[in-house]
């Protein structure tokens, strides 16, 4: 098999993981449904993630990647950043069920997510100027982030009283950020 033959079975095995696992979550997901959606055999599954945790792992990757490349860090300018993440994950409702199926059956994170998180947190601590704030640069990132996947997580019950007007919605996300930012800047 050539170079190019192994990328192109890889990603097919990606695109049909990533579709099982959101379909199904980790527990249910089946290697040999995946196999037979990526027209794949079952043993190149394994030769090339190992087992069914380091598939999911790089499924989790492939997500944080795609997030990352999509939606550039701006530490300095935190309301913009949470409106364009806003934006990717209502563009993007497989990753936040795969997201949400991983908090709920492995809730555990990858080497990639914890640099990425790192990198964010370093950043802001430099826009920041002072790692002895009242509010930690990581705890920052929590309410911003916390923010922008807002109306991609409420109960369904909440967000059908909720607007249901996207644009609307996500003003509110970037009008949140602004005055949180505002309130620790200034205490105001």
């Amino acid at each position: 098999m050539s170079p190019r033959d192994a990328e192109a079975t890889k990603a097919r095995i990606l695109v049909a993981a990533t579709s099982e696992f959101a379909e199904h979550g980790y527990s249910g997901g089946r290697v040999d449904r995946i196999a037979a959606a990526a027209k794949a055999n079952k043993s190149m599954i394994y030769a090339y993630f190992g087992n069914k945790e380091q598939l999911f792992d790089a499924i989790i990757d492939a997500a944080v990647g795609d997030l990352h490349e999509s939606v550039p860090f701006t530490p300095d300018d935190l309301p913009a950043f949470a409106g364009r993440l806003f934006d990717f994950l209502i563009a993007h409702p497989t990753e936040i069920r795969i997201d949400a199926w991983r908090r709920l059956e492995r809730p555990t994170n990858t080497p990639l997510e914890r640099e990425m998180f790192a990198d964010k947190i370093a950043r802001l601590d430099e826009v920041r100027g002072s790692s002895d704030a009242a509010i930690s640069s990581a705890d920052v990132l929590v309410r911003v982030l916390a923010l922008a996947w807002a109306w991609v997580t409420v109960p369904q019950a909440l967000g059908s009283l909720a607007t249901g007007d996207v644009v609307a919605q996500r003003e509110l996300v970037v009008q949140s950020v602004e005055a949180f930012c505002r309130e620790m800047l200034t205490g105001a």
